[in-house]
């Protein structure tokens, strides 16, 4: 047991520390779980980025991966010898787990987390330098996110959905966020004095290693929104969200959809009537995708169609926590194979 401790004390001080006489001005945060090509290829746009290397420093935080992403760690370490990098392993399984230990590791006082998954410009990490020197009294920020397909065929995602694959763009002028919005994950700058004040991610949400949960960052940001912290958008601290092949397999998106509805569900845990108001706005919106569907069918796009009512559909089951489910469609939508 000590051994194994220590060897996870040791994996914090793996990495380039040259830049560490500097106080690092912004630790880019990335929490990985068996992700470790595409994180390789994130941190090779870290390796390239424009700003100076002594004002941030790169923090992976290792989430029980059983893959080789501690070999592209280490191999990331020997080959940039210029950056400040470091990176820990996280025992405790879940995404709110690794991103509570990304801000109790992070050297600095704004933590900027990304994906493992992303592709960057070479200005991202001096573009969110710029606006902290601009705005230095903003606590909370979020960047715009595109997305980037590892696939041609997309076509039959209808673009209501594609949130769900990390788009996040409330257009070209930066603003603040309506109380209807809020920053996503793969792109969300916090400052350590807001978990300092009002607390850090629920653990009891967010992705649980192969448990697609989510929801973390949702009941983070309505909880400090009503402490008046104010959330800022960004829009040229932007990046894109990669997407590969397997996160469009019918298994995963469905696994992903009843995760989100699990989620919801766990966020109304000891509140019926909450739970009772958001069973009825999951209705209404199952209800809502039906009239979105027929519209898509008439264009002859039946595959986004059907997505849609699945979607929403597993969202429901998700929410109903293995609860018996049967949804009656109307008219040709009967026929229908949405399960």
């Amino acid at each position: 047991m000590y051994s194994m401790f220590l060897k996870d004390q040791l994996i914090i001080f793996a990495g380039s520390y040259k830049h560490m006489n500097k106080i690092s001005l912004i630790t880019i945060a990335i929490c990985t779980y068996n992700r470790a090509e595409y994180l390789r290829d994130t941190l090779v746009d870290l390796q390239v980025q424009s700003a100076d290397p002594g004002e941030f420093e790169i923090l992976v935080i290792n989430n029980n991966s059983t893959d080789h992403t501690e070999e592209v760690c280490s191999d990331f370490s020997k080959r940039s010898s210029g950056l400040s990098f470091r990176w820990v392993r996280e025992t405790r399984q879940g995404l709110s787990f690794a991103r509570n230990r990304a801000v109790r590791e992070a050297a600095s006082d704004a933590v900027l987390f990304i994906d493992d998954d992303v592709h960057l410009p070479e200005m991202f990490i001096e573009t969110a330098l710029n606006y902290l020197r601009r705005y230095p009294e903003a606590k909370c920020a979020g960047g715009r996110i595109f997305v980037s397909f590892d696939s041609d065929e997309t076509g039959w995602i209808p673009k209501e959905l594609m949130p769900m694959f990390g788009l996040h763009d409330l257009g070209d002028q930066d603003r603040i966020y309506p109380p209807t919005n809020f920053p996503r994950g793969g792109n969300m700058l916090i400052k350590k004095s807001v978990f300092e004040a009002y607390g850090e991610f629920h653990t009891g949400l967010g992705r649980m290693g192969p448990d697609l949960l989510g929801s973390e960052e949702k009941e983070f940001f309505e909880r400090i929104r009503k402490e008046g912290v104010v959330l800022h958008y960004w829009s040229d601290m932007a990046l894109w969200h990669r997407i590969g092949s397997d996160r469009l397999k019918e298994s995963y998106l469905k696994n992903q959809s009843k995760g989100i509805g699990r989620s919801e569900r766990i966020k109304t845990i000891g509140s019926p009537g909450r739970r009772a108001i958001k069973l009825a706005g999951e209705l209404v919106k199952l209800a809502g995708s039906v009239v979105l569907a027929a519209g898509y069918l008439t264009r002859g796009k039946a595959r986004a169609a059907g997505f849609l009512l699945k979607f929403r559909i597993w969202v429901l089951k998700g929410f109903m926590a293995g609860q018996q489910v049967n949804v009656i469609l109307p008219g040709f939508w009967q026929g229908w194979n949405i399960s």
